[in-house]
């Protein structure tokens, strides 16, 4: 009987080890090396002023405890992929953004995917963020979950 509790201990810590998943996830990583056309940048704030302004603000910071800020935004250099999916499917899920919790709403924004590359690529590259920039695939493959 001992030997079958230790066979059942043995088997119990083999499977949590491998549950735990992997800290090597795939992060969508922005390219540093491509090169935006102020075309390109102007349709990328054109489009931030009609759908994303009124909460985040012309600066970027938008409304402490309420919309949280772009610029200089810990959350969407360490969380590419996940803002993407916001901005495009919506979400009302609370995360927490240099350092502050915030639990709006986040509406679909009702862009393509290739208005959404030009917002992102503004907003990356706006108000002191050297984030690099994303393209269309990157933005396609976010699907909903």
């Amino acid at each position: 009987m001992k030997l079958i509790n230790l066979i059942f201990v043995f088997l119990a810590i083999i499977s949590l080890s491998s549950c735990g998943g992997s800290d090597s996830k795939k992060k969508l990583k922005t390219d540093t090396a491509v090169t935006l056309s102020a075309e390109d940048l102007e349709k990328g704030a054109s489009l931030y002023r009609a759908k994303c302004m009124n909460c985040h603000m012309k600066s970027g910071k938008g409304i402490e405890k309420f919309y949280p800020p772009l610029a200089d935004s810990d959350y969407l250099r360490e969380n590419l992929e996940e803002s993407i999916y916001m901005v495009k499917f919506g979400s009302n899920k609370p995360i927490k953004v240099n350092g502050i919790k915030y639990n709006s709403l986040m509406p679909a924004s009702g862009l393509t995917d290739k208005e959404l590359v030009l917002v992102f690529n503004y907003i990356l590259n706006s108000w002191g963020n050297d984030y690099g920039s994303i393209s269309l695939e990157q933005v396609e493959a976010v699907k909903r979950k």
